[in-house]
């Protein structure tokens, strides 16, 4: 198995091993992240109105339909 397979795998389980707030609060910080540096990047305006939005609603929509579930 290769080391990206391996990593991978591991970064996979690790994720679905986090609770339903953790998996969500994670999912917000990084679209808030990638958001402001791509705001950075193209220099918007209001920048960190929108990537602070955009955490919370993902941080909101995955909390309520919990992607990753199990079933």
């Amino acid at each position: 198995m290769s080391k990206t397979s391996q990593l991978y795998r591991r970064l996979d389980e690790w994720m679905r091993n986090l609770s339903r707030v953790e998996f969500a609060s994670l999912a917000g910080l990084t679209s808030t992240v990638a958001v402001l540096i791509v705001g950075a990047l193209f220099g918007g305006e209001l920048v960190t109105v929108q990537a602070v939005t955009m955490g919370l609603t993902i941080a909101v929509v995955y909390y309520l339909f919990n992607p990753n579930e199990q079933e």
